[in-house]
This record gives C-alpha cells, structure tokens and sequence, in this order.
C-alpha cells in the first residue's frame, strides 16, 4: 500500500512537471507565432496548462498531507463551463485562406503529439491510482488532454485545408 501511495504521488509530481512543460511551450510558441490565429490558440492552451497546474498541485499536496481534497471545487475551478465558447470564439472570424507557417505548423503538430502523450500518461497514472479522488482527477486530466488534441488537430486541419475546414465545420452535403 505505501509503494501505491509512493507511486500515486510520484504521478502527481510527474504531472505538475509535465503540464509546466506544456505551459512553458505554449506560451513561448504564442510569444513567436506568426499569426493571430496560432497566437490565440497557444495563449489559451498556456492559460489552460496553469489552471491544470494548481489543480494537480492541490491534490498533490493534499496526498503528502494525508488530507482529504474537495475534488469537484477543485475540478470545478479548473474546468472553465467558458472553455469551449472560448474554443469557438478562437475559430470564429477566420477567413477562408490560412496564413501558412511551417514553424507555425510544426509547432501545431509538436503540440498533437505532446497532448496524445499526455493523454496516454493521465490515463495509465489513473488506472494505477489508489484514491478514487486522485483517480477522477487523472480522468478529467484525460478529458482535458483530448479537449486540447481536438483543439490542434482542427487547428492543422485548417491551416492545411481552409475550404475544407470550413465544409467541415458548417456540415455542408450536397444533395443530388
């Protein structure tokens, strides 16, 4: 049991390191970003890294104080109802033609794959872990990860395929 209990703080650990990295990135990549859209997009992925932070620090500390953690303030705190209107205010107002950038886009593709890996962490820390508290925040770290993948992904689709993005987007069919 205290291996469990060594190894569930040490996850939490991990994972304040992690998403500090992922803040760290995206809010470099803001800094540098060629155009508004990717400004916006790697601002609001920073922001979103720190209220994951001071989540996974509460609960962090909680587990080395032996306390019991309120999760749904926590959790509530750190998940922003405002998030996905914030999500498509960024897409909203986009021309149809993107302004193509391979720094821009490498970043975007660096970024997928950092949230994919954060993902499969959050995941396999939350199948480990031995408090149920810690193991719905792993969950909500999972969400959070995909909500952020999907975030990209349509991102890199635009960039690459406005008209496409859009077509998408605004579920066009043709009817024949």
């Amino acid at each position: 049991m205290a291996d469990q209990i060594k190894n569930q703080k040490e996850a939490l650990a991990a994972s304040i390191e992690m998403e500090k990295q992922g803040q760290a990135f995206y809010l470099k990549t803001a800094e540098k970003a060629k155009d508004k859209m990717t400004r916006d997009v790697f601002t609001f992925l920073s922001n979103e890294e720190l209220k994951h932070i001071d989540s996974i620090k509460q609960f962090y500390e909680a587990e080395i104080a032996g306390k019991t953690v309120k999760f749904d303030a926590i959790i509530d705190d750190a998940k922003n109802d405002n998030a996905k209107k914030a999500i498509n205010k960024l897409f909203s107002g986009l021309d149809k033609k993107a302004p193509v950038d391979k720094t821009d886009m490498e970043a975007y593709k660096f970024a997928r794959d950092f949230e994919k890996n954060g993902e499969k962490f959050y995941r396999e820390a939350g199948a480990k872990a031995t408090n149920p508290q810690v193991k719905r925040l792993f969950e909500f770290l999972v969400e959070e990860e995909l909500r952020h993948f999907q975030m990209i992904d349509d991102s890199i689709a635009f960039m690459e395929n406005p008209s496409e993005w859009f077509h998408r987007k605004e579920k066009w069919h043709v009817e024949g």
